[in-house]
């Protein structure tokens, strides 16, 4: 990273349920670390996970997936035996109700001797910056071979001091107890999920609400085909710039060409993408209009633009924080469900809102304060490499 003597390092492992959950889109956070400038090591000991990371990762620079195996162990009856004195010694003498039977020594007999891990894993040499690890759930827990994975990269940490933050994937009220005094830092989806842990106990500073919409999907595990379409890497919207998807109508040119005009007075970091709808006037066809007419309008407005197809409409909305049309269609309704700003912008028409979330502008500076503010918005939004810039000291 810029100015640093190194790339801050993380260290990222990874099981195969946890994965599964999200349907796969974990493996999309890596990816937006590594553009931000730290190096990740992808760490697994699923063999087809780490042939998936692989194939994931093949293109991007600075995302290293690594392959652990695991060396099985055989344990004698005597070193079984001993791992059970050593429970009972450090067990609470709890004794079962209206007995003298003492609950947690009879446990050892029964739970923990037949739950001693027949596996190892070495641990890794590299110094690292931050553990990053999806939080697994006592309520569906990970494989016995993936508990003894993620606990040995936690004990890594512990010993090396590396600070551990958990990505919360499942619900927390199965979050495993032990985590909650282990982890050093909570990445949760939800405000309620904040308040959830602040009520634990936990302090404040520790807990942070990862509510930018890419990286907050990567740990849902409910999945949406229209934010899978978020992920397209052909299309590069900056965390710090404004997307904006203008609707073409044949009706409206003049309207248009306002809407362009206020963007290019917009002094802010911008891509702009206007929207072909196969409109043809007699012998003059729309690539030609566009061509003598519009682009040299989005010449001017400054950033990036793009002139897209209309088959296009629903994935470039997905990329882009605003839409704008000149007349009311239904994609505006559509895109202020998913928290776009949908604007129809016609001097000819009335300002309003409309009760799906449209707003209806007819001047220019109305226009312009509308872009700036989601572009405030956006920008306040927590981000999981703006997260981590923080974690790591």
């Amino acid at each position: 990273m810029a100015g640093n003597a190194r790339a801050k390092r993380i260290l990222f492992p990874l099981g195969e349920k946890e994965l599964s959950s999200v349907q796969e889109r974990l493996l999309h956070i890596p990816s937006r670390l590594a553009k931000a400038g730290f190096v990740v090591d992808v760490v697994t000991y699923n063999e087809e996970i780490h042939e998936k990371a692989k194939f994931f990762f093949k293109n991007t620079a600075n995302v290293s997936p690594i392959s652990l195996k695991s060396t099985p162990l055989v344990w004698s009856p005597q070193q079984r035996d001993d791992f059970v004195r050593i429970y009972i010694k450090h067990t609470f003498d709890l004794l079962i109700p209206e007995t003298d039977l003492k609950y947690w020594k009879a446990s050892a007999f029964d739970d923990f001797r037949g739950h001693i891990a027949p596996y190892s894993f070495s641990g890794l040499e590299t110094d690292y910056d931050l553990l990053l690890m999806p939080i697994p759930s006592f309520d569906e827990p990970p494989s016995a071979e993936c508990d003894v994975f993620y606990s040995t990269f936690i004990f890594y940490a512990k010993e090396k001091k590396i600070p551990i933050a958990g990505l919360q994937i499942y619900p927390v009220m199965h979050t495993p107890l032990l985590y909650k005094e282990i982890l050093d830092y909570f990445i949760v989806k939800e405000e309620f999920e904040e308040e959830y842990y602040r009520k634990w106990g936990i302090e404040g500073e520790r807990i942070v609400v990862l509510n930018g919409p890419e990286d907050n999907y990567c740990l849902s595990t409910i999945e949406d085909i229209y934010k899978n379409l978020m992920f397209d890497e052909q299309i590069d919207i900056g965390m710090d710039e404004i997307g904006i998807l203008i609707v073409n109508h044949p009706k409206y040119r003049p309207q248009i060409n306002e809407a362009l005009e206020a963007l290019s007075r917009l002094d802010i970091k911008k891509s702009v993408f206007f929207l072909k709808r196969g409109y043809d006037v007699r012998e003059l066809s729309e690539e030609k209009i566009i061509e003598e007419i519009i682009r040299p309008s989005l010449e001017k407005v400054g950033g990036k633009y793009y002139i897209v197809q209309e088959g296009a409409l629903v994935k470039i909305l997905m990329l882009c924080d605003v839409i704008i049309a000149t007349t009311y269609i239904i994609p505006l309704s559509f895109a202020a469900k998913y928290n776009k700003s949908a604007i129809v912008f016609n001097p000819l028409k009335s300002a309003a809102t409309f009760e799906d979330g449209v707003s209806f502008l007819n001047d220019k500076k109305a226009l312009m304060d509308a872009i700036t503010a989601h572009l405030a918005e956006k920008q306040r939004y927590n981000f999981i490499s703006d997260i981590v810039k923080r974690m790591i000291k």
